[in-house]
């Protein structure tokens, strides 16, 4: 498990555990059924640390 820190969308400054294999693309796709959106890696690489500890910044895709 990865923590992810989502940047703007429906999930904002939400952290989450997501597998590995759903990060092995550079999008990241919710659909739903209480969120909707699609987030990319923020580029290059970002951490930061979190209360659940160090999360990869992925922001929303407009």
């Amino acid at each position: 498990m990865t923590l992810v820190l989502h940047v703007g969308g429906p999930r904002h400054r939400e952290v989450a555990e997501v597998p590995a294999a759903q990060l092995s693309s550079a999008r990241l796709v919710y659909d739903g059924p209480q969120w909707f959106g699609v987030y990319e890696r923020f580029e290059p690489v970002q951490r930061r640390q979190t209360a659940q500890g160090n999360a990869e910044v992925w922001v929303v895709r407009e």
